[in-house]
């Protein structure tokens, strides 16, 4: 932990005679100081000689001193002049880089005191000769309007900032474009004229990549007023949608254009087949797993049509070496994209990745499948044969999160279930957590006719909870309810078989500790005294 201490050992370092002249030294002091006040510690009582290194001629130290008095400048105001009246000269200085840092430092403050003399530091900085003070100043004006928004709106810098979208920096012209946004942000930022944004997509191309982006994102405040205006505008921004040597901004030419066309349907079609050209491109070259995962995500859920991915499925198909968020992202857009033709290659797919997956991955992938075969009916019998694969796989893990996925899944035809039950029976007794077993009996009461294990599966689980109530007094109450539904449902249509062991677990459960436990285990033995009444009934009859 720092202490005063060190902060007096720096500052005697730093006033010592002999070190005066002594910039390395002053450099590794002051850099020390930043620390100690980034760590928490109050180093307020350093400031007077803070303000004093402002004046030396060295970036780096004029570069730390300025960051230190603008975290204090809040509650020091008296420093915040001393400070004022070195920053004044330094946006003079012959050296731009001096000048630009100047700048920067000035708006930082954020002070009415420093009001007027930024405001003539700004102007003077639009007109300047180097590029990256010009960048700075315009910055700047946005610190300005924080402060005193009429010195900007009513003195003419704002009109200032929009001349300079002609600038030659590409760099000075995505700054205006950001300060008039900021400035405007009441009137819901930056007004793109017909004229203006005629004007940007012009000189789109002497732009940075960088800059063209911010360019396009600012077009989407514009809205053509007629079609020809429309067209003239994809016109000009074609080879950026289909020839960019930038993935991102392929993406933003693409929402530019699908927002100009969003009442012409046939073209913007056309928009999103030749864009995703230009995607399909960059994705086959793109080693970024991050990118590649975010431009997925986008596509899945953006409003690009699923029919324009279709036929290019495969390349969203998983690689060995791919991370666990990528094939996540890579597993929701094929779900997207199941087709009656291409079903049976995604879901084998799937199957071939399931291993490589964690568990909750497995339960989403599932879902996925089982929510894309209820949009689609014609795919049922393939997410049948899918689910079957999984039972194949041999893994616990896989096999309970199949298990709850199904307990809440309705097919279409009922006919699927008969071979999904046999399935399930044929596995039951790899399933050891509560959950899976949860899940179990939720399918053995919906599904259990088809079942014809389901005595021997009840059985199991009856075991293993009396096991698990002599290692525990207070077995889980959940499951044993869930047991006891699963077990008058089965009775209802093979009795011979389970009466023997739901006579047991009904009184077992009739006097219960729990009065919900009770509760239920009454109204269960009423239901089935009633369905018995009926039955006999009908008999008579």
């Amino acid at each position: 932990m720092a202490d005063s201490q060190d902060l007096t050992s720096l500052l005697n370092k730093l006033n010592a005679p002999e070190n005066q002249k002594n910039l390395q030294v002053i450099r590794v002091c002051i850099y020390e100081i930043l620390s100690l006040q980034t760590s928490g510690f109050d180093v307020t009582s350093a400031l007077p000689t803070i303000v004093k290194l402002l004046a030396l001629s060295d970036v780096f130290i004029k570069r730390v001193a300025g960051e230190i008095i603008t975290i204090l400048a809040q509650n020091n105001p008296e420093m915040v002049l001393l400070a004022t009246n070195t920053l004044v000269q330094d946006c003079k200085d012959v050296n731009p880089v001096v000048r630009s840092l100047g700048l920067r430092l000035l708006g930082s403050l954020q002070s009415n005191l420093v009001v007027e003399m930024l405001n003539a530091a700004v102007i003077q900085g639009l007109d300047d000769n180097s590029q990256h003070v010009r960048r700075c100043a315009a910055l700047a004006s946005a610190h300005l309007h924080r402060v005193s928004p009429t010195m900007v709106t009513e003195g003419g810098i704002w009109d200032s900032l929009y001349g300079h979208l002609n600038d030659s920096d590409s760099s000075t012209v995505a700054s205006c474009l950001c300060a008039l946004e900021e400035i405007f942000t009441g009137e819901k930022g930056i007004v793109i004229s017909n004229k203006l944004g005629l004007y940007l997509i012009n000189s789109f191309f002497s732009h940075t990549p960088t800059v063209q982006r911010f360019i396009l994102q600012f077009l989407l405040k514009h809205s053509p007023r007629t079609k020809s205006l429309v067209f003239d505008q994809l016109n000009l921004l074609d080879d950026c949608l289909s020839k960019s040597h930038s993935l991102t901004n392929a993406l933003c030419t693409m929402e530019l254009f699908s927002h100009v066309t969003s009442d012409l349907p046939k073209v913007l079609t056309k928009v999103y087949i030749t864009s995703w050209e230009c995607i399909k491109m960059h994705l086959a070259r793109e080693r970024d797993e991050e990118m590649v995962a975010a431009v997925i995500d986008y596509l899945s859920r953006t409003n690009f049509p699923s029919s324009v991915l279709e036929q290019d499925y495969s390349k969203f198909c998983c690689r060995e070496d791919d991370a666990q968020f990528l094939m996540k992202q890579k597993i929701k857009i094929l779900c997207k994209l199941i087709t009656v033709d291409n079903a049976d290659s995604i879901l084998n797919e799937f199957v071939l990745i399931a291993r490589r997956l964690d568990l909750e991955t497995v339960k989403e992938m599932v879902w996925s499948v089982a929510a894309a075969s209820s949009l689609k009916p014609e795919i049922n019998s393939l997410c049948v044969d899918f689910v079957k694969k999984l039972f194949q796989i041999g893994v616990v893990g896989i096999t309970e999160c199949v298990l709850e996925v199904l307990s809440s899944v309705t097919f279409s035809d009922e006919s699927h279930w008969p071979q999904l039950a046999e399935v399930i029976q044929n596995n039951f007794s790899e399933i050891e957590s509560t959950n899976g077993q949860l899940s179990l009996l939720q399918l053995i009461k919906s599904y259990g006719e088809y079942m014809d294990n389901a005595p021997k599966i009840l059985e199991h689980i009856l075991d293993q909870l009396n096991e698990e109530k002599s290692e525990s007094p207070k077995p889980n109450k959940v499951l044993k309810i869930c047991l006891l539904e699963a077990m008058v449902k089965v009775c209802l249509y093979n009795p011979a078989k389970i009466q023997p062991l739901l006579g047991n677990l009904m009184e077992e459960c009739i006097s219960d500790e729990s009065r919900n436990v009770r509760d239920q285990a009454m109204f269960l033995y009423g239901y089935l005294l009633s369905k018995a009444r009926v039955k006999n009934s009908t008999l008579i009859c």
